[in-house]
């Protein structure tokens, strides 16, 4: 590739491209979409979808959610310490989409969906989402409004029962993933042949 960004090889043009990922059409970053439930110090329950949520170490188990400081969320994790990362099947994706539209603080019944007590933590789980790991903050760190939450997973809940073979299991997980505002896309597993 020369300084003009062409690839002589290929004649494929790059050219340079915002750095507001809001602003990417298509998007190279994708991420998993789920709801994180939390509670307030006076026990106010809230949900909210999240889209920017990765895995950061194995051993221990951290997580890590970016998020605006001044949501609920941001606000009920620093002061309680802990949340729920519940995995929503994509059978759900409407009311995941419309539940940014209603107003704070959200309860999960507000989405028509069902809040269950967490196993080690006082926020709730989602019954209909079939994965949940409970978490609490380990840390967290700030770039103006943005910041990140860096949770240990204390606790990983899964539907008993997710068929045979891994096709199946992935396919009753049904997890999907944020790719720009109203475009989702569909997780369908397949095994790198040897």
């Amino acid at each position: 590739m020369d300084d003009t960004g062409i690839d002589r090889d290929s004649r494929q043009i790059h050219t340079s491209q915002p750095l507001n990922k809001r602003l990417w059409h298509p998007s190279p970053l994708i991420h998993q979409i789920v709801l994180v439930t939390t509670v307030s110090e006076e026990g106010v329950e809230n949900v909210a979808p999240k889209s920017l949520i990765s895995m950061l170490s194995f051993d221990p188990p951290i997580l890590v959610i970016g998020c605006n400081r001044h949501h609920n969320t941001a606000k009920n994790i620093i002061a309680t310490r802990e949340f729920v990362v519940n995995i929503p099947h994509r059978r759900h994706v409407q009311e995941v989409w419309r539940s940014s539209e209603l107003p704070h603080p959200r309860r999960v019944s507000d989405m028509g969906l069902t809040a269950i007590p967490g196993v080690n933590v006082k926020a709730p789980r989602i019954k209909e989402c079939p994965a949940h790991l409970e978490c609490t903050l380990d840390s967290t760190k700030t770039w103006g409004d943005e910041m990140a939450l860096f949770g240990e997973i204390v606790s990983f809940t899964m539907l008993e029962e997710l068929g045979h073979g891994w096709e199946e299991w992935y396919r009753q997980l049904g997890p999907f993933l944020f790719l720009e505002d109203k475009l989702y896309g569909v997780v369908k597993a397949q095994r790198v042949e040897s």
